[in-house]
């Protein structure tokens, strides 16, 4: 899949996608996350269902990658 605009900031690399919803697959090989923590964040209510992530019509979680990345920048900004 192509991806619509890439983008160099400081040393960061950012790509934006032309799809909202990304498998859990994907983003965990994107991101090199775990199933498990990202079920650990949703039990912990860290991450909202809608917001973050969400089920989709055939019962796969998706992630929505632009909500990922405003919960790890609200990381660095409180410090934890």
């Amino acid at each position: 899949m192509a991806a619509q605009d890439t983008t160099q900031e400081a040393g960061e690399m950012t790509i934006e996608l032309p799809i909202r919803w990304i498998t859990l697959a994907w983003y965990c090989t994107l991101t090199g996350d775990t199933p498990d923590a990202v079920h650990a964040r949703r039990r912990k209510k860290q991450w909202i269902d809608g917001v973050h992530c969400q089920v989709d019509p055939n019962g796969n979680l998706r992630i929505n990658p632009k909500e990922y990345n405003k919960w790890v920048e609200q990381g660095k900004k409180s410090g934890s």
